[in-house]
């Protein structure tokens, strides 16, 4: 038992959760009032204590995951963090532009390897049947990759639709918006999934657990199609929108160019104004739940540990998630909150059970690795820059 994880013959393994609505509730309410009494100091602590009860009631084979991150860890990191934003904009704001500006593009060329760093805390910080999860992975790659790469294919893709706005003039006017902005929302959905899918390798291949190592082949191409359609998604939101609010718009700018303000004119179009509120915020909830369902099964179904013996899967539905994420919004909304920790622990629930490992767990040689805890100047800065591993 204690040099194996224990198994039954059972190939494939869901991932069990355990965790209550009203224990959840009760860390929630507590971390809200010590947060409000602090003014917001205590958010790092947290955090992590609804961190460590979500890992410690999720299980593998009867075996509880063990989460030692520290409040006061995080709470460094955001403070540090903090200090550098304020001076920046202080420096801003006080004529002193290019010691602001500098401070701000130093802390963003970080960013790569304060994530990476981030990372590594986090995985050492879990723990499976004694033995710790890793992360390592080179910096030049994180900087490329989380950086460069996205920045590069953004403009790029700004510069193309800026091309086909000159090259377009002689197209109809409703023909050329929607053409131009066809071609945008593709050039996202390109830049997406190049920088997800190399996301995607940069994690999966840098994790290891114990003396294990993951590894993870993405296709680039299906990543890309993926990240499309999730962005194509949003589109008919954005038409219906734009044709409910396209004359509450125009009869507005006629009235400010007249220098009548018209409050009953907004009064008599308060239903169709509230009616695209709920199609844009109904419209991120379909989007993001497609774009994560997307990136989800497209990770955890390609990634492997230990040289291929041990496989993970994941059969989460975007249709399952969409609905659930309007519920977790809805109850939470109705109650004030109070409903929440209930309707998180469903939700944590119905995606472990969504998430199974495939292989002989008997046979998996369970030593820890010998990688101590980094204890540097980066590593406490960058604490609380990703407190959680993407994808997952």
């Amino acid at each position: 038992m204690n040099n194996s994880i224990c198994g039954q013959g059972n190939q494939n393994h869901k991932f069990v959760f355990t965790g209550k609505g009203w224990d959840y509730f009760i860390i929630c309410l507590v971390n809200f009032l010590l947060s409000c009494i602090t003014l917001g100091v205590y958010t790092p602590w947290a955090i992590v204590r609804c961190r460590r009860y979500i890992y410690e009631k999720m299980t593998l084979n009867g075996q509880h995951f063990v989460y030692k991150a520290t409040g006061g860890a995080i709470f460094v990191s955001f403070l540090l963090i903090m200090v550098i934003s304020v001076a920046s904009v202080s420096f801003i704001a006080n004529n002193s532009p290019f010691i602001g500006f500098s401070l701000i593009g130093l802390l963003v060329a970080a960013l790569p390897l304060m994530t990476i760093k981030s990372l590594q805390y986090q995985a050492i910080m879990t723990s499976l049947n004694g033995v710790r999860f890793g992360f390592n992975c080179s910096t030049f790659q994180a900087w490329l990759y989380m950086l460069a790469v996205p920045v590069v294919l953004a403009l790029i893709n700004w510069a193309v639709v800026y091309l086909l706005i000159l090259a377009t003039d002689w197209v109809e006017m409703l023909v050329r918006i929607a053409f131009i902005a066809f071609v945008g929302i593709v050039g996202m959905g390109v830049t997406y999934g190049i920088t997800y899918a190399k996301w995607m390798q940069l994690v999966g291949n840098g994790g290891y657990f114990g003396i294990h190592r993951f590894a993870i082949s993405v296709d680039m191409k299906m990543c890309v199609v993926g990240c499309i359609k999730a962005v194509l998604v949003l589109l008919p939101f954005v038409v219906v929108i734009a044709w409910l609010i396209a004359p509450i718009f125009l009869q507005m700018m006629m009235l400010a160019v007249l220098g009548v303000a018209d409050d009953e004119f907004i009064l008599e179009n308060q239903s169709r104004i509230i009616a695209c509120y709920f199609l844009y915020f109904t419209g991120i909830i379909v989007v993001g739940s497609f774009l994560y369902t997307t990136l989800r099964n497209l990770f955890m179904n390609n990634l492997v540990l230990a040289e291929g013996k041990i496989r993970f899967h994941s059969s989460v539905t975007v249709h399952g998630l969409v609905w659930r994420f309007v519920l977790v919004i809805f109850i939470s909304g109705i109650t004030f909150g109070l409903g929440y920790p209930w309707m998180k622990m469903w939700l944590v629930s119905w995606l472990a059970s969504h998430s199974h490992v495939q292989g002989d767990l008997d046979a998996l040689e369970l030593t820890d690795h010998q990688e101590e805890l980094a204890t540097g100047p980066a590593m406490w800065v960058s604490r609380g820059v990703m407190t959680y591993f993407p994808f997952i």
